[in-house]
């Protein structure tokens, strides 16, 4: 009976305790809650100041801009068009003899420069915050290579200019400036960041919208919504007449060819129209807040839909099991097509190959070097890249000068001497994890390899670290074999790292 009663007597107790205990976690949510709503409260006030004054800084800024537009501008003769330097390249490629015992030449080199990582690369932030949409708020729809794309413009109001007046232009710019056009600048802003799109890209992008929404008839507005936009995003841009034409002037921190220029305080401005050739041009020469000069380098390959080219085989003869089937997207092709040419071999290596590529070929060579040891895997990816492709020079191939994107590289039925240099720097440093430099000779480019155990062959040492030489195309030579012919030619040396 007494441990009845003290069990009975524990049961009230437990029920009392529970209650207690169930009654203070029922306050503590209740003054979490409070908290929270209350930080939220203060987190909402504070962004819709921190909104507000950006808002206001903008109008600000968009206001002087258009002021300083409707002055005169200056006057700047242009510089003609760089022509894409020739670098002649045999008809054939070489093909290596045996040797009796293997080359160790250490090869000389001048300099040596580096390329900087993505994460080093500042990237203009998206400026504005994110407008408020109507559920039924106009929108433009476009095609970017196949990508069907949507931005808040409205197609039937849109503003023109009287001509090209510089009164003109500052009008139109303070129409952009209002806040109907701060969704579509929002818009352009996330789809590059959605489709992944480099500078290069992103400019495409807002000149494509801008050209269709327009359309040829009024190509003045075109350009100055493109400056409205380009500028709101970030980039450094100027705006220029000519024979009653406006054009684009873009810096770029790659030197690029066949465009013309203008040079405002040592920077060059590449003229975006290239049929404005030999001519004087009126320049609005107005720095706006926060710009900075684009770059041509692909950090990330455009996210654009796919549209499959025909498929292609691609065999190494001495290792046959070395075999890729591969099937380029012709969007991606199309747009590389409209990229400008450059010297700066370390931009198409830097580029890699889309997602799409990767998945047909990574795995394929992943499955044949498994079980190699490091040397003899990139033994086999050269091999595969000095045999499986066919060789032209560029000027056989296109009648100019024109490095290819490794996807290029498959899906054109020829490639040369820096294309297979870039494609095999894509491969090691995909596949091994090991990091590559490229010898740029006056009529040749190759690769080398910093291997993680010594390798004996021709080498250089670049920062007290050992290159051993790999060579696309010297058909059939082994790693750590250099041509005779370039083993006294000091080579400038691009780091790629990884």
């Amino acid at each position: 009976m007494c441990r009845l009663r003290a069990i009975f007597i524990l049961l009230l107790t437990s029920i009392s305790i529970s209650t207690a205990v169930a009654q203070k976690i029922d306050d503590f949510s209740k003054e979490f809650e409070n908290l929270r709503n209350s930080v939220n409260k203060e987190f909402t006030d504070f962004k819709k100041s921190s909104d507000e004054e950006l808002a206001n800084f903008r109008k600000q800024i968009n206001a002087e801009f258009a002021e300083f537009m409707g002055r005169p501008w200056d006057e700047f003769s242009s510089s003609p068009a760089l022509p894409v330097p020739l670098s002649p390249e045999p008809p054939e490629l070489p093909v290596a003899k045996p040797l009796d015992k293997p080359s160790v030449a250490r090869l000389p080199f001048k300099e040596a420069r580096k390329v900087t990582p993505p994460a080093e690369r500042p990237r203009p932030p998206i400026p504005i915050p994110a407008p408020l949409v109507e559920p039924d708020a106009p929108a433009f729809s476009f095609s970017f290579y196949g990508t069907k794309c949507t931005v808040g413009l409205n197609p039937k109001n849109k503003p023109f200019m009287s001509d090209i007046s510089e009164q003109s232009a500052a009008e139109l710019w303070t129409v952009f400036s209002a806040q109907d056009y701060e969704r579509f600048v929002f818009d352009c802003m996330k789809l590059r960041e959605n489709m992944h799109l480099c500078d290069w890209a992103y400019y495409l992008l807002v000149k494509t919208v801008s050209e269709e929404y327009y359309g040829s008839e009024h190509a003045g507005e075109s350009i100055l919504l493109q400056l409205y936009v380009l500028t709101q995003s970030g980039y450094k841009v100027r705006i220029a007449s000519a024979n009653d034409k406006l054009t684009l002037l873009i810096p770029f921190s790659n030197a690029i060819y066949q465009h013309s220029y203008v040079t405002i305080k040592g920077t060059k401005y590449y003229v975006m129209d290239k049929s404005l050739r030999g001519s004087k041009f009126n320049v609005f020469n107005r720095e706006y807040s926060g710009e900075r000069v684009p770059s041509l380098q692909i950090d990330e390959i455009p996210l654009l839909k796919i549209a499959e080219a025909p498929s292609k085989t691609f065999v190494s003869q001495r290792y046959p099991e070395a075999k890729v089937m591969v099937a380029a997207n012709r969007n991606l092709i199309d747009f590389y097509n409209s990229y400008p040419i450059s010297s700066d071999w370390s931009m198409y290596a830097r580029a890699s190959m889309s997602k799409q590529m990767k998945n047909s070929v990574l795995p394929a060579l992943r499955k044949h070097i498994a079980d190699k040891s490091e040397t003899e895997a990139a033994d086999i990816l050269l091999n595969f890249v000095q045999t499986a492709f066919n060789y032209q020079t560029d000027d056989q191939q296109f009648g100019y000068e024109r490095p290819l994107f490794a996807d290029e590289t498959f899906f054109y039925p020829y490639c040369d001497c820096e294309d297979r240099s870039i494609l095999f720097a894509i491969l090691v440093r995909e596949l091994l994890g090991l990091d590559v430099v490229m010898l740029h000779y006056p009529k040749h480019i190759a690769t080398a390899v910093c291997f993680r155990k010594d390798f004996a062959g021709d080498y250089l040492t670049v920062e007290n670290r050992k290159f051993t030489i790999c060579d696309p195309s010297f058909i059939g030579a082994s790693i750590g074999r250099a041509m005779e012919k370039y083993k006294q030619t000091e080579a400038s040396v691009i780091f790629l790292g990884m």
